[in-house]
C-alpha cells in the first residue's frame, strides 16, 4: 500500500459521516468556500442532474457521448460501488490518491482559522475536492449529479449551470424532502437557477410538470419538457436494446444502447434532447459518435448483467417507483423464465412498496442484510414482514448465513434459463460488484 493510498484512508477515515442533507444553511456555507477557492466551478461548463430515478444513467451516457466526442469530461456522482473515489471520475477514470489528497489539501488551506474540517460532512468534501479536482484537470464539461433532493444539496452550492437536467420524479427520502410529489419536485427544482436551461425528462406527473414550470419562469429561464417522443423497441434482451425514436428535439434515429431495462428509454430520450440541445448551442457533436458511445455504455448496478446461463443482474433499485420499473422491464426481458430475488433492503426505505411489486413475479425469495451500515434491514425481520404481510410460500423464501451463501444456494436451484435478481439497495448489490464467483 503506498504513503498516498494510507494517507486517504486515514483521511476518509475521520471525516465527518453525517449527510446534514435537512440543514438549510449548508448551501451557503458551501458557496463561501468556493468563493474563497476562486470559484472552480466557472472553470468549466455544467450540466447538473436532479431526479427521484435515472440521475446515474442519464449521467453516465452524458458523459461517455461528450468523452466520445473528444471533450475532457469530469463526473460527479453517489453512491459508489467499490471504492468511494468512483464518485469523482475524469474522463471515465476514478481521481488518484494523489490527485485526491492536493484538492483536499488546497480546499483545508481556504478555510477559515476557526472553522473544523469536520465539520463538512464527507459528501460536502467529496463534492468540493470534486470542483477541485476538476478545475486542475482542465476538464471542458461537468456531469454533476445531486446527491439527494436539490435546494439544499452539496452540490447545489455551483453557480448556474449550462444545463439543468430533472430525471423522473417520484416517492423518495419522503423523511427529508417531504411526503408529497409537490414537495419533492419543490426540493428537486432547487438545481434551476437564472442563465441555465432546463430539460425535463418524459412521464412527469402533471403536478410535477407545473411546480417545475413555475421555478423556471421565476427564474426566467427556458425550459423544454421531453414529450411526444416517438419510440419503437425494435429488439431487446439481456446484452442490450435496439430502438427507434424521434420527437421534437430529437432527429429521427435508431439507437443500439448498451444498456438494458424499459426505464432507460426515458433516460435515452433525455439524453438524446439534452444532446440535440447542445449541438444547437455550438457543442460540436459527431452523431456517429453519440451512437458509438450509447452502443459501448455499460453501468455497473444499473441492470447490470454479470452472469448468463443462469442470468444474474445486480440493479440498484432502492425507492417503489424503481423496483416497478425494474418488474416491468423483467416482464418484458424474461416474461416465461423462473426469475429469484436476492433482497437486501435499509430500514427507512419503503420497502414494503417494494415488495408489492417483486413478490408476484418471484418463485424464490432470498433475505439479506446489507453489510457494514446502520441503515441495514436485518434479514431476520425481513423474512418475518414477508411471511406476516405477504403470502408468500414459506417452503420458496430462504434465509442464509450471509449473501454470498444466499447466492450461493440460489445458482444451485437454479435452471441455466432462470434469471436471479439481486436488488434493494446499492449498499446490498455492492458486495457482489466485481465478485468472481458470480
Amino acid at each position: 500500500m503506498s504513503t498516498n493510498q494510507q494517507d486517504y484512508q486515514k483521511l476518509i477515515a475521520k471525516m465527518n459521516q453525517q449527510m446534514l442533507v435537512t440543514d438549510d444553511d449548508r448551501v451557503p456555507l458551501l458557496q463561501q468556500i468556493l468563493a474563497k477557492l476562486g470559484h472552480p466551478d466557472h472553470a468549466y461548463k455544467i450540466i447538473h442532474i436532479a431526479g427521484t430515478n435515472g440521475k446515474g444513467s442519464t449521467g453516465a451516457m452524458l458523459a461517455a457521448v461528450l468523452q466520445k466526442n473528444g471533450y475532457h469530461i469530469g463526473h460527479f456522482s453517489s453512491p459508489a460501488m467499490l471504492d468511494d473515489r468512483e464518485q469523482i471520475k475524469i474522463d471515465g477514470q476514478m481521481i488518484g490518491y494523489t490527485d485526491f489528497l492536493q484538492a483536499y489539501q488546497l480546499i483545508n488551506d481556504q478555510l477559515p482559522a476557526n472553522f473544523a474540517t469536520n465539520s463538512l460532512s464527507i459528501f460536502e468534501w467529496f463534492t468540493l475536492i470534486a470542483l477541485v479536482a476538476f478545475q486542475q484537470a482542465k476538464v471542458d464539461f461537468v456531469i454533476l449529479e445531486v446527491g439527494l433532493g436539490g435546494t439544499n444539496d452539496a452540490t447545489n452550492a455551483i453557480s448556474a449551470p449550462l444545463l439543468a437536467l430533472i430525471t423522473h420524479i417520484d416517492y423518495d427520502h419522503t423523511r427529508i424532502l417531504g411526503h408529497t410529489i409537490r414537495k419533492i419536485a419543490t426540493q428537486k427544482s432547487g438545481i434551476i437557477k437564472t442563465g441555465s436551461t432546463v430539460i425535463v425528462a418524459p412521464h412527469q406527473k402533471r403536478i410535477t410538470r407545473t411546480g417545475l414550470r413555475n421555478v423556471a419562469g421565476q427564474q426566467q429561464v427556458p425550459i423544454h419538457f421531453v414529450n411526444n417522443i416517438r419510440l419503437k423497441v425494435l429488439a431487446h434482451n439481456f446484452t442490450g436494446t435496439t430502438v427507434q425514436i424521434s420527437g421534437p428535439l430529437i432527429p429521427n434515429q435508431t439507437i443500439q444502447l448498451g444498456l438494458i431495462g424499459g426505464f432507460q428509454l426515458d433516460n435515452l430520450a433525455t439524453v438524446l434532447s439534452a444532446t440535440t440541445w447542445l449541438q444547437k448551442n455550438n457543442v460540436q457533436l459527431d452523431q456517429r459518435l453519440i451512437h458509438e458511445a450509447l452502443a459501448q455504455l455499460k453501468i455497473a448496478g444499473r441492470m447490470q448483467v454479470v452472469q448468463h446461463h443462469p442470468t444474474v443482474i445486480l440493479d440498484g433499485a432502492h425507492n417503489p417507483d424503481g423496483a416497478k420499473q425494474l418488474v416491468l422491464s423483467l416482464k418484458k426481458l424474461a416474461p416465461n423464465h423462473k426469475i429469484t430475488f436476492l433482497l437486501g433492503f435499509l430500514a427507512d426505505k419503503n420497502y414494503l412498496e417494494m415488495l408489492q411489486n417483486y413478490l408476484p413475479l418471484a418463485k424464490e425469495i432470498y433475505v439479506n442484510t446489507p453489510s457494514q451500515h446502520q441503515r441495514a434491514l436485518d434479514k431476520d425481520q425481513l423474512s418475518k414482514t414477508i411471511q406476516t404481510h405477504f403470502s408468500f410460500p414459506k417452503e420458496q423464501l430462504f434465509n442464509e448465513p450471509d449473501a454470498h451463501a444466499s447466492l450461493s444456494t440460489a445458482l444451485k436451484h437454479a435452471a441455466t434459463d432462470d434469471v436471479i435478481v439481486i436488488t434493494g439497495s446499492f449498499y446490498f448489490i455492492k458486495q457482489f460488484e466485481g465478485d468472481q464467483n458470480v
